[in-house]
């Protein structure tokens, strides 16, 4: 009766533990199976979406500059010419009188100082006008 009671317990046992094991275990399987499948799915169908994705960006920058220098130029010159001095030396007679004696020569000197003054107004005007224009163009294949 014992040994009966012993060999029913351990087949009960090993039978349910053996059983709920396995049980689990596939459970776990087919869990684990479902969900790469799911996630393998998921990718698949996500990446048939991307391969066939085209992005074209087409981009024109028109850039205009248009820049204008005004330059004034003022130029003064100032030119002194001192074309000749001339000396001239007279004879003075002396004459003697009670209150003054003259010299009897006296030198004369004339200084001729000629200054000339111009003024030059100049003025530049320039005009650049520069146009850029730049196209990109961008493909992306996903």
């Amino acid at each position: 009766t014992f040994l009966l009671f012993y060999f029913l317990l351990f087949t009960f046992t090993f039978t349910f533990t053996f059983t709920f094991t396995f049980t689990l275990l596939y459970f776990t399987y087919v869990t684990l199976r479902y969900l790469r499948y799911v996630t393998l799915r998921y990718v698949r169908t996500t990446y048939v979406r991307t391969t066939y994705y085209v992005r074209t960006y087409v981009r024109t920058y028109v850039r205009t500059y248009v820049r204008t220098y005004v330059r004034t130029y003022v130029r003064t010159y100032v030119r002194t010419y001192v074309p000749y001095v001339r000396t001239y030396v007279r004879t003075v007679r002396t004459v003697r009188t009670v209150r003054r004696t003259y010299v009897p020569y006296v030198p004369y000197v004339r200084t001729y100082v000629r200054t000339y003054v111009r003024t030059y107004v100049r003025t530049y005007v320039r005009t650049y006008v520069r146009t850029y224009v730049r196209t990109y163009v961008r493909t992306y294949y996903n």
